[in-house]
């Protein structure tokens, strides 16, 4: 009886061999764009922190004023605020002006002032050198009247000398005596006061 044959593998001879099964081939996988990546990293991230923000939404707002006659009052409110500010303006312009004024006034004063100060200033400088000048000349002195003869004696006992009082014989006299003596010897006393005392008894006397 002839050998039975070895299977090999579990397999006979006559057995055809299975075939093995391919491997499934993966399709690829496309490529991301970087804003593709961009876009799901930021979606990541906020959906991880939190942070969408839903956009505004416009609320409906109430109008300003609830009726006309509310609207009304608050113009009145603006157009009184506005003459109000109008007459402050005013006001201050006038006290502007009114300032302007009284300076110009003041300054009109000091100028009048001393123009007035100047103007006398130089009077009495012209009356001070008319003075000298007629200090530096014999002035002409007029002879009093029979009745002015006692007052012009006592005068000169005031301007004349003692040596000339002397020498006419009225020094130290009296009233009574003074208005005795005659007009003709008062005469000859006076021209010769007037022709011989010096300069500043002639002023004295006249009084320059």
């Amino acid at each position: 009886m002839p050998a039975k044959s070895k299977k090999t593998g579990g397999y006979s001879k006559g057995d055809a061999l299975p075939v093995a099964a391919e491997p499934e081939k993966k399709l690829p996988e496309p490529k991301k764009n970087d804003s593709d990546s961009e876009d799901e990293s930021d979606s990541g991230s906020g959906s991880e922190d939190g942070s969408d923000v839903a956009p505004p939404q416009t609320e409906n707002k109430e109008p300003r004023f609830k009726s006309a006659a509310e609207q009304e009052a608050h113009e009145a409110e603006l157009k009184k605020a506005a003459l109000e500010d109008e007459a402050t303006i005013k006001r201050l312009q006038e006290i502007r002006l009114r300032r302007e004024k009284a300076k110009l006034e003041r300054e009109e004063a000091e100028k009048a002032q001393a123009e007035e100060e100047t103007r006398k200033k130089n009077e009495a400088q012209a009356a001070e050198e008319a003075r000298q000048k007629a200090l530096s000349e014999r002035p002409k002195l007029q002879v009093p009247g029979p009745k002015e003869v006692k007052d012009s004696l006592m005068r000169l006992q005031q301007c004349a000398s003692d040596e000339f009082q002397q020498k006419h014989g009225f020094k130290g006299a009296g009233g009574n005596k003074l208005t005795k003596m005659k007009y003709g010897d008062f005469k000859k006393i006076f021209d010769d006061f007037q022709e011989n005392a010096p300069l500043e008894e002639l002023h004295k006397y006249k009084g320059t």
